[in-house]
């Protein structure tokens, strides 16, 4: 096995086993398909200019993603790594790279014969000014790391996304994780079998689950904030600092809702009868604070917990 499949071995596991939220197994299992299935590779490298360029899109067939920043030249690095069950079979999948739209750079994977099976792995390394968007049709995790710009991914599987300062929108398809920490801008996430997880959130956050859990995490809530979480089938936790100013409202039809932090309840007459106490345990409608920001919670099987940030 050559060196860089160790180096793409080590940083896939450090991704998905460091990352809270994720199963370490499954990523190991699934790494080991990957070069099991598909034995035979080809790798490829080059470098693009970005004079001019405010944005980069992917869209892969199978195959995982891995965006990075840091360096402080005009250009992006690219290193696709192509992997096919034959030799003869590695051409069949191209890379092809469209720079004729004004301000944008275009990545897609074409499939030549539609009977090959195969997978094109994408590691980049790119200016952190651009915005980033990633496409991932069949199976493949995406994973985007210190960008100063607006990212759009979708994929079926897990989504990881560090330190960012505009807008994110993520959306998993199938059955795969979100994880996003570190965000400045405003969040909107869906998720259709997997989980939703937040740390260290700085803005508006819009969270989706059908199934699966949302756990979103606030050092601090910005004033006029909206805060949006929603699950069909799963917990919501919602961590907030102790001086937070919100007006929130929850329900949950078949959990309970429960806060750490103290919530003026906003006045109503009701008769104190067991479907008061039931009603009183799964819905809420009141402030924290002063009640600057906007909170909507909503679970139709799950619990909601409202919990503290505990200061270390």
């Amino acid at each position: 096995m050559t060196k860089h499949v160790y180096t793409l071995i080590a940083l896939m596991l450090c991704c998905h086993i460091t990352m809270p939220g994720t199963n370490s197994q499954k990523s190991i299992k699934k790494i080991k398909s990957f070069f099991n299935s598909y034995p035979s590779e080809k790798v490829d490298q080059r470098e693009l200019c970005t004079t001019n360029v405010n944005s980069i899109s992917i869209t892969n067939l199978n195959g995982p993603v891995t965006i990075k920043t840091g360096w402080k030249k005009n250009s992006l690095l690219l290193k696709t790594t192509k992997r096919t069950k034959k030799q003869d079979d590695l051409d069949a999948l191209k890379v092809v790279i469209d720079s004729s739209k004004e301000n944008s750079i275009a990545i897609t994977t074409k499939q030549i014969n539609k009977k090959v099976n195969g997978i094109v792995e994408y590691e980049l390394i790119v200016p952190s000014s651009l915005d980033i968007a990633i496409n991932i049709t069949g199976n493949g995790d995406a994973f985007v790391k210190d960008s100063d710009g607006i990212i759009n991914v979708v994929t079926n599987d897990n989504i990881t996304i560090i330190n960012t300062k505009k807008s994110v929108h993520t959306k998993t398809l199938k059955k795969g994780d979100t994880l996003i920490a570190n965000a400045s801008g405003p969040i909107n996430a869906t998720s259709s079998i997997g989980n939703i997880t937040g740390t260290a959130i700085g803005n508006n956050c819009i969270a989706h689950s059908t199934t699966g859990k949302i756990s979103i995490a606030y050092t601090q809530l910005p004033p006029e904030s909206v805060v949006h979480l929603e699950t069909t089938s799963g917990t919501i936790a919602l961590t907030l600092p102790t001086k937070t100013s919100a007006r929130i409202t929850g329900k949950t039809t078949h959990g309970t809702l429960l806060s750490e932090l103290p919530i003026a309840i906003t006045p109503y007459t009701t008769k104190l009868n067991i479907n008061a106490w039931n009603t009183f345990k799964k819905e809420v409608d009141g402030t924290l604070g002063c009640g600057d920001a906007a909170i909507s919670l909503r679970s139709t099987h799950g619990i909601i917990k409202i919990i503290e940030t505990k200061m270390v």
